[in-house]
């Protein structure tokens, strides 16, 4: 649709309230990191993961670096437990990294269990362990 006559300017529109002074958008208490409930969570966590880092030292994937994340195959969206230590994993970053980056090799290797699947955590762990490409992994670690 055409105009039929061009925009006439007019005087500059007029502010009826006054502007606040400071700056408005600024919050009197910050945001929270995590809710309550999931602090609670984090402060049985915390121990779990130093606990299990400390009984695997070496990434349980590579069997060469040290391990310094703690994976859980079924993952937090699909509801696991994370202060469980059976669905936990002691991996190296670039290996927790890859898990999450390459997901269809990481769960044909078990290190992603899908929420279909109604396979232990400890039951995966012994099925990654006897597979050929880990122990492949093993023998060229050593």
């Amino acid at each position: 649709m055409k105009r039929s006559a061009p925009l006439r300017r007019g005087k500059p529109l007029e502010r009826y309230t006054p502007l606040q002074g400071g700056a408005p958008l600024a919050r009197k208490t910050p945001l929270k990191y995590r809710s309550a409930k999931q602090e609670a969570a984090y402060r049985v966590r915390r121990p779990l993961v130093a606990a299990l880092l400390a009984e695997h030292p070496v990434c349980e994937r590579c069997r060469r670096a040290r391990s310094v994340e703690v994976h859980e195959p079924r993952m937090r969206s699909r509801g696991v437990d994370i202060c469980d230590p059976a669905e936990c994993v002691a991996l190296c970053h670039p290996c927790h990294r890859w898990t999450h980056d390459h997901p269809a090799k990481a769960t044909t290797e078990g290190w992603l269990i899908p929420s279909h699947d109604t396979t232990t955590p400890a039951r995966a762990a012994a099925e990654r362990r006897a597979s050929a490409a880990w122990r492949e992994q093993a023998q060229e670690a050593s």
